[in-house]
């Protein structure tokens, strides 16, 4: 039965209080994360309830909806219902038991607000990469002529300008001004400015500006945009209105284009280079281990919703290496086996609805690398899949670290189809490890799956139950 997604979009606006309750919300692939003034007014037990509400989790600063493949329709028709803002609030929104989150939990949360937006393009940039692989692989494509470098430029043009995007998402999170902040971003990556590094030597009213290269970068811009906020907040507060329209936003570029030139920006550069330093360190001494482990516990990252936040590693690893081993890769372990365990459970499932649910999100998680309806609807609902599936990613991930598997692009969600961007190096060799990872984790998660799923037998039930009955007459 198809979902209602305006039925579910206004019975989600009332289990979480009503529009007056709502400060922001926004979606990714699959969850709606809304930022409400006060948590308490929402029932959890109730909105997960809902027909198409797979499950509801608290993190971050979030109040987040996890819904699945369906999710954008259901932001539509939520967003018809009220004028709801993606910016964070400025008082911060009050939870049932006054807890105060970590700060890790809300510096994660952070990162991955900032990161959530730019998915649709990030991943449609490196789909195209993956297309022109595909076709200078396979010789169907001129690398020395016009067509090939236009094609480089439309999927290298999101990860160049990325700090301008990330500056524009992350000012939005602050309820900053989007449009300076993406002037200090581009400030970054102005070509003179770049070549004026380049020759070193280079002084900002005598000020040291330390060369570095920002294109692609990340932490610059995150560390940026909330010193350029505080700096927004005093030039609003200091410019008479009569003069606020010019007079304001020379004060924030003036003041906060140097800051970042001299002082965040190398910062920031520099922890990207001890950053990439770090991966290289782990993929080279304990390559194995460390994918493994990540393997296994990426089910239970992808639950609190911080997959996100970890971009990062996997845009550094491409820049600075060519390629990622860490994100994409345990990801594609992880993702593979959650949808190996499900199909098992499909197969030996005994209720109609368990086998087609099972099926569905099997699918989805084998072939798009959408996870959460196997996890929610079947893998922890029944316990043993989930078991399964870790051991599962965990093989895999153990044989991916041992032979070095890398994905050379970015792509969507890693899935099967993520082999396409394990398409690289000078042999097909590291296709073919993607291949055997790929059947290592299928195989141990839908094995140990079957083994361990006890399908509910009806006649067992009401043997049971005829049992109980007897024993209380």
């Amino acid at each position: 039965m198809a979902l209602d997604h305006a039925k579910l979009a206004k019975e989600l606006l009332e289990k979480v209080g009503g529009p007056e309750n709502i400060s922001s919300v926004t979606n990714c692939m699959t969850r709606l994360r809304f930022v409400l003034k006060d948590e308490s007014i929402a029932d959890i037990e109730e909105v997960e309830s809902l027909e198409g509400v797979l499950r509801v989790i608290k993190k971050g600063g979030q109040y987040q909806v996890v819904i699945g493949n369906e999710v954008s329709k259901v932001y539509r028709e939520l967003a018809k219902l009220g004028d709801f803002s993606e910016s964070e609030p400025k008082e911060k929104s009050k939870s049932g038991s006054e807890e105060q989150e970590n700060v890790l939990s809300r510096l994660f949360g952070f990162i991955a607000g900032c990161m959530t937006p730019l998915l649709p393009a990030m991943l449609g940039s490196g789909m195209i990469k993956v297309v022109l692989t595909l076709l200078t692989t396979f010789s169907l494509i001129d690398t020395s002529g016009t067509t090939y470098q236009i094609l480089n430029v439309i999927g290298d043009a999101f990860f160049y300008f990325l700090p301008v995007m990330l500056a524009y998402t992350t000012a939005k999170k602050l309820d900053a001004s989007a449009p300076l902040a993406m002037v200090i971003a581009a400030v970054l990556l102005h070509p003179d400015l770049t070549a004026l590094l380049g020759e070193g030597n280079v002084s900002y009213f005598g000020l040291p500006v330390t060369s570095a290269t920002y294109s692609s970068s990340v932490l610059p811009v995150l560390l940026i945009v909330p010193i350029m906020k505080y700096v927004e907040d005093f030039a609003d507060r200091v410019s008479p209105d009569v003069v606020k329209a010019f007079l304001k936003p020379l004060i924030v570029v003036f003041v906060t284009a140097p800051i970042a030139l001299v002082i965040v920006g190398p910062i920031g550069a520099i922890m990207g280079q001890y950053l990439a330093a770090g991966i290289n360190f782990l993929y080279n001494e304990m390559g194995w281990l460390t994918i493994m482990l990540l393997s296994a516990l990426m089910p239970f990252i992808v639950m609190t919703g911080m997959h996100y936040a970890l971009i990062p590693i996997a845009l550094s690893g491409l820049s600075s290496f060519g390629f990622d081993a860490i994100l994409i890769i345990t990801m594609f372990c992880s993702n593979l086996a959650q949808g190996g365990a499900t199909m098992a459970v499909a197969y030996r499932a005994k209720k109609l609805k368990v086998k087609s649910q099972a099926t569905a999100a099997g699918i989805s998680a084998i072939v798009a690398g959408v996870t959460e309806p196997a996890m929610y609807g079947i893998t922890l609902k029944y316990k043993t899949p989930m078991i399964a599936a870790v051991a599962g990613a965990g093989a895999a991930g153990l044989y991916a670290g041992i032979t070095g598997l890398v994905a050379y692009t970015m792509g969507g969600s890693p899935s099967a189809l993520s082999l396409i961007q394990m398409i690289g190096g000078e042999s097909f060799t590291n296709l073919i490890n993607g291949v055997i990872a790929l059947v290592i984790s299928l195989l141990v998660s839908f094995s140990l799956s079957y083994v361990l799923f006890k399908p509910e037998q009806k006649g067992e039930q009401v043997k049971k139950q005829e049992e109980k009955l007897a024993e209380s007459v």
